[in-house]
């Protein structure tokens, strides 16, 4: 059963640390997005956006990340950072788990 518990943990945690790289690199391409965006002319920017229905993917997407707020990715970085810390400490700790003192270590005799 400790077996499991340990094996448990050791995969929640990475799953949890690598949703948080994940979630660092969606951060990171919508900061690269809207600086480009940003600093397109605006001209070709009011044309994006009067023609956004005509646009293709890439376009409507990169637009679209233009229009996120600074507070919105501030907030998903700081997840980002909880999920990546919760994860390394949940895989770090997962194969510290042992039994406990009344089970046959130090602490009492062992139960038929």
């Amino acid at each position: 059963m400790l077996a499991i518990a340990r094996w448990f943990f050791a995969v929640l945690g990475g799953l949890l640390g690598g949703a948080g790289l994940m979630l660092h690199g969606q951060v990171a391409f919508a900061r690269y997005v809207k600086k480009e965006v940003d600093s397109t002319f605006f001209l070709w920017r009011a044309i994006g956006d009067a023609t956004f229905a005509f646009q293709g993917g890439e376009t409507r997407m990169a637009l679209a990340m233009g229009e996120v707020p600074d507070d919105a990715l501030k907030e998903s970085d700081r997840a980002a950072w909880v999920l990546v810390i919760v994860g390394g400490l949940l895989t770090i700790t997962s194969p510290l788990l042992r039994r406990g003192a009344g089970a046959g270590g130090a602490g009492g005799a062992r139960r038929p």
